[in-house]
């Protein structure tokens, strides 16, 4: 979607294609009820509504005056808290109209509200790691290998892989043209000198992708 330039949401997944693919394989076999794992690690996270305890965000040194200045205002005129967690009802925003558009109805277990208050109700010690979690999976009979597997999934070498093939090139590309440049959310100069960052260590950093899934988004659109 985003190679061929397709109008799409800048905020979107950027895995939301693999997950068209899912929805598109299981709505061919007639499923027509699936059940999700949304919200858990909302819910198995250290804070809650009544007390905050986030992980300080890490600095963009690239931002603009323009996001700098927003930045300031984001956590004012804020709507009440919802029953749910913010980022579950993100994503159910995201994903449950594509199951619903294939005649998939979604199910999330983990965030029925009763789950919710009672997660925010259980010591940080069982919600650690997912401890209750990978303790229910244990007595099940799965294997360790299941419950707590050594080496979690993640999508980091894929991330690194793509930013270092594609998303330098893009970079190099958006310091010559760029609408988040010219309408002064990201700073030409600092974005240049994390490019050439970029380009000497292991690690390209993850918050470029971000940005540059915004710049290509908003092309789209444009």
């Amino acid at each position: 979607m985003r190679e061929r330039r397709r109008p799409h949401d800048p905020a979107g997944a950027f895995y939301q294609e693999a997950f068209d693919v899912v929805r598109g394989h299981v709505a061919a076999h007639g499923c027509e009820l699936i059940f999700t794992g949304g919200g858990g690690d909302e819910v198995n996270a250290h804070h809650s509504r009544t007390e905050a305890g986030l992980p300080p965000m890490e600095p963009v040194p690239w931002l603009g005056d323009k996001a700098t200045a927003a930045l300031a205002q984001v956590n004012e005129n804020l709507a009440p808290i919802p029953v749910l967690p913010v980022p579950t009802l993100m994503a159910f925003g995201l994903h449950n109209p594509a199951y619903v558009r294939l005649g998939i109805w979604p199910v999330a277990p983990l965030v029925h509200p009763r789950m919710i208050r009672f997660m925010e109700q259980l010591p940080y010690e069982y919600k650690r790691d997912k401890r209750m979690f990978r303790d229910r999976l244990r007595r099940t009979g799965l294997p360790e290998s299941v419950a707590a597997p050594t080496e979690p999934e993640n999508f980091l070498a894929v991330m690194e892989s793509g930013l270092r093939t594609y998303g330098l090139p893009l970079l190099d590309e958006m310091l010559t043209d760029s609408l988040l440049i010219d309408l002064g959310y990201v700073d030409a100069d600092a974005l240049s000198r994390a490019r050439d960052h970029a380009e000497r260590t292991p690690a390209v950093p993850d918050l470029l992708c971000d940005t540059l899934a915004l710049e290509v988004g908003l092309r789209s659109l444009a």
